[in-house]
């Protein structure tokens, strides 16, 4: 599926497809190597679930799994912030919350 597109090396991917990004990476694990030439990798991860919002364990559990599948692909975890435009006012908790995150990768096969 990915093949002909990413047989070049690739400074920088970026993944930001509200929501979609989640099934997205069933696509990538079901095509080993896509990503092999990927040195970073950046995406905007939305917690969605079946209604916006998890809202169930195997919700909580499939997001779990497909970070956890990231990380077997040799991407390593670097950097994870708040998303700023994806801000809540929260009343009950009297602060902010934030509706989705940023997270940077780096692809250990790169690093020296």
């Amino acid at each position: 599926m990915f093949s002909g597109i990413l047989q070049m090396t690739i400074d920088i991917l970026k993944i930001d497809i509200e929501c979609a990004e989640w099934r997205s990476f069933d696509a990538i694990f079901a095509s080993p190597g896509c990503l092999n030439n990927v040195k970073q990798l950046m995406v905007e991860f939305h917690p969605c679930g079946s209604r916006s919002v998890i809202k169930t364990p195997n919700e909580l559990l499939y997001f779990w799994r497909t970070l956890q599948g990231i990380d077997q692909l040799g991407f390593k975890l670097w950097r994870v912030w708040n998303n700023h435009v994806c801000r809540l006012k929260s009343r009950g908790l009297r602060g902010v919350l934030y509706s989705c995150f940023n997270a940077y990768y780096l692809n250990v096969k790169y690093l020296q």
